[in-house]
């Protein structure tokens, strides 16, 4: 009987090429570059403020800090509102009300990427996705 000790030369080069392609799908995949799938919205935070989500039902979403990205499941039909809080206060600000398409959001609602941007004296949003 023979038993082999590790892995061979060629074993090592396959399992290499295999953790390197992984690695390569896992940088592609990044929230950053990968699509948002439906029913959910991403909000970066790239402004000097933490930013949130008022969902029309009344919930916040989770606070994302600057410089994070989040992304979340669409909580009712009716519109959102992108916000933030001012740094010393902790007071909240409305910067923008995302719309539905006729109907509510639903389902089969696109996803969407949002960015919160600028300071708090002058916050503003844009939509990447």
């Amino acid at each position: 009987m023979h038993i082999t000790r590790g892995l061979g030369r060629r074993s090592t080069v396959a399992l290499g090429a295999t953790l390197a392609a992984g690695a390569a799908v896992i940088a592609l995949g990044s929230p950053a570059s990968a699509a948002i799938s439906n029913h959910r919205v991403q909000l970066c935070a790239q402004g000097n403020y933490v930013a949130d989500i008022t969902w029309s039902t009344g919930l916040h979403s989770f606070v994302v800090n600057p410089g994070d990205c989040q992304t979340f499941d669409i909580v009712g039909t009716g519109p959102y509102t992108i916000g933030g809080f001012y740094n010393v206060s902790k007071a909240h600000f409305n910067i923008t009300t995302v719309l539905p398409t006729p109907g509510g959001f639903n389902s089969s609602t696109p996803g969407s990427k949002w960015g919160a941007e600028g300071t708090t004296t002058d916050p503003y949003v844009i939509r990447w996705q």
